[in-house]
């Protein structure tokens, strides 16, 4: 059986890893979000990978000219010379994104979706853990008063 201390810390742990991969992955993606309102698909090229620092270079094209996007995202699927989705901000070419990007970000942010709903479920667990103990420990008091 669960401990109440074990169970307090669960739900302590599940609720601030929760919020702190919600709050952080939302931020992150709603800049990703805003860019993706006003965005236009296209297929760029990866350029470069650069494992130490940690960037993949993407080269696209609009319709005025072509850009290149330094990003901090390394994807073991992506290779050089290979071709992925770019969502670029019509009014500004230069902000983009990749869509293996925002997948893994709105993957992490349902991960802390997920332990919030955790959190929850064991506060309602161990809410009902103690409501059951509470009414034993009323039906020994009332058996006592009952016997004397």
């Amino acid at each position: 059986m669960i401990q109440n201390l074990t169970l307090r810390y669960a739900i302590v742990a599940s609720l601030i890893i929760g919020f702190m991969f919600t709050l952080s992955f939302g931020i992150y993606g709603y800049a990703y979000y805003e860019i993706y309102l006003k965005s236009e698909p296209v297929y760029g090229t990866v350029e470069e990978i650069d494992l130490d620092k940690g960037i993949t270079t993407i080269s696209y094209s609009t319709d005025d000219a072509t850009f290149k996007s330094k990003i901090h995202f390394i994807d073991s699927g992506l290779n050089i010379g290979d071709r992925t989705t770019v969502y670029y901000k019509i009014d500004n070419p230069n902000k983009s994104f990749i869509y293996e990007q925002a997948k893994i970000i709105l993957f992490f942010f349902g991960i802390g979706i997920a332990f919030i709903i955790l959190g929850i479920v064991l506060m309602f667990v161990k809410t009902f853990k103690e409501n059951k103990e509470t009414k034993k420990t009323v039906k020994k008091q009332v058996k006592k008063r009952r016997v004397k």
